[in-house]
């Protein structure tokens, strides 16, 4: 198993790839890309091969919940990039909610 600061480290190291991999997004290197997520694929076999992560406590549980919603956010914002259809079904699907729920009837129970 990780010690506690292999444990942030490892976080941490997740987090640089995820904003190289932002970087990468934005000027369209597929191949970076790759990169950058097989090298994720590997801390996270690393991680695996080594008994895995430290439970951490305390204000190292804070920072890597920090860590956690910043590699998040990078996901999401590389997701919105590279998959920007997921964001225009998203908001057809709920505009085809909104309308049906107009359209139906209102149903009463007795």
């Amino acid at each position: 198993m990780l010690s506690n600061q292999q444990t942030l480290a490892a976080y941490e190291n997740i987090l640089f790839f995820t904003q190289k991999m932002l970087e990468a997004a934005k000027t369209n290197d597929d191949q970076q890309m790759q990169y950058l997520e097989d090298r994720i694929d590997y801390q996270i076999r690393s991680i695996k091969n080594q008994g895995g992560l430290a439970k951490l406590s305390g204000e190292l549980r804070n920072q890597k919940i920090q860590l956690l919603h910043c590699i998040l956010d990078n996901d999401k914002a590389i997701k919105d990039i590279t998959d920007p259809w997921l964001k225009e079904f998203s908001a057809l699907v709920y505009n085809m909610n909104s309308h049906e729920k107009k359209d139906l009837p209102s149903l009463k129970t007795r």
